[in-house]
């Protein structure tokens, strides 16, 4: 098996997402290329169990990062923010924003997997 080390952090290397995990959004506190994805739970369903995180190599890893701290942490997700958000005019702030959550959707379709992304 494969790890890499962030801090006191060790994530296994996976080659697709396993059943039960989310993006942990972290930003840019990931090396570049990793996806980290977390099982989380606890009293509010945001707990990150340390101890089972794991890492999916990913071209563009930091374009799914950047929109996951938004809440599109999911293919669904990003596909009704980008539809929610279809008609926003292009001096919006809100513009840049489609744009990125569009970026990332082709990432992660790339990702072996990530349907089951929570």
């Amino acid at each position: 098996m494969e790890y890499i080390t962030l801090d006191n952090y060790v994530f296994r290397i996976v080659e697709e997402v396993p059943w039960g995990y989310s993006i942990w959004s972290i930003g840019r506190n990931m090396p570049e290329g990793y996806l980290p994805l977390a099982r989380v739970g606890g009293y509010d369903g945001c707990q990150v169990d340390t101890r089972s995180i794991v890492a999916i190599k990913v071209k563009d890893a930091q374009k799914i990062l950047s929109v996951s701290i938004s809440g599109q942490g999911t293919i669904d997700k990003m596909r009704e923010y980008i539809k929610r958000n279809k008609n926003v005019k292009q001096d919006s702030w809100r513009y840049a924003e489609v744009q990125e959550t569009k970026e990332a959707l082709k990432v992660m379709k790339t990702i072996k997997g990530a349907e089951r992304l929570q």
